[in-house]
């Protein structure tokens, strides 16, 4: 029983593989996606029809800005039976998406574009004309990439010094796509002041013996408690607390380089701005 169930599946996935071969096609008609980053690339570039599957992740409004945009799209678990069974003609394979997947598609003779992860917000416009000439769209990928370039430059000075607390109490340093995201929001990044290397964590006591003008709170999950979430919730960094300034920034905007991240530096400057105006936390 077990024999015939593998040798279904095998000939399943053979035949999907074969399938997913474009003969002579211009630009693909079925793209998937095989990462939360590369989804986020995929439905900023590609025809909403062109796009055959994304991950889950994707429809998850924590962790992704485009999850009304993937709002009725396929999403797949990432498992390349899944993948296949939707018969792709190009699949995008970020720096995060399993190995095992990547690897079976292309031995099944799969077209698949492995992008590496922008290490900065200046590499995203080029991601973004990389994408759109692999699904076709090379003149809305050079329009994107033109409007996102015209929003990179960072603020002349900046009007606050801020660092980015997250679970756990890690704070980004200089060298993180947050420094970039901060330094075009018009705020100076405390990070690597408070750890004294790239990354790190700080206690709770130190931001309040050495607060930053703002303290931007990631990842605020009230309905996922635990014990690096505790952090977060530390009666000192209330609103107003010693002082402090805070204010709630979602994740989904720096979790992936992607051109969202351009759109939430301009979020954070706005709310930032408004939390130190009101002297006390944004809301998130």
């Amino acid at each position: 029983m077990r024999r015939a169930a593998l040798s279904w599946m095998a000939a399943a996935l053979l035949a999907a593989a074969c399938a997913a071969v474009p003969v002579g096609a211009a630009a693909p008609a079925r793209i998937i996606s095989l990462s939360l980053c590369t989804d986020q690339f995929l439905l900023a570039v590609a025809a909403r029809d062109q796009i055959a599957g994304l991950t889950h992740l994707a429809g998850d409004p924590h962790l992704s800005p485009y999850a009304a945009q993937a709002a009725g799209l396929f999403l797949h678990d990432g498992t390349a039976e899944q993948v296949l069974l939707q018969h792709p003609d190009l699949v995008l394979a970020g720096s995060f998406a399993r190995g095992a997947t990547v690897e079976m598609l292309e031995r099944l003779g799969v077209p698949v574009l492995r992008l590496k992860s922008p290490r900065s917000l200046a590499e995203i416009p080029d991601q973004v004309e990389q994408v759109a000439n692999a699904v076709g769209r090379p003149e809305a990928g050079r329009a994107l990439a033109a409007s996102l370039r015209a929003r990179l430059a960072p603020a002349a000075t900046p009007f606050a010094s801020a660092a980015l607390y997250r679970p756990g109490g890690e704070v980004p340093g200089a060298r993180s796509l947050v420094a970039d995201m901060m330094q075009v929001a018009g705020l100076a990044n405390s990070g690597g002041r408070l750890t004294g290397r790239p990354n790190g964590r700080v206690a709770v006591e130190s931001l309040v013996l050495d607060p930053p003008n703002l303290l931007v709170l990631d990842s605020v999950r009230p309905d996922r408690p635990g014990i690096g979430q505790s952090v977060l919730s530390h009666p000192a960094l209330a609103a107003g607390a010693a002082g402090l300034r805070t204010v709630n920034f979602p994740i989904l905007y720096w979790l992936c380089a992607s051109p969202a991240s351009i759109d939430g530096a301009y979020i954070l400057a706005s709310r930032a701005r408004q939390a130190l105006a009101a002297g006390q936390g944004g809301a998130s």
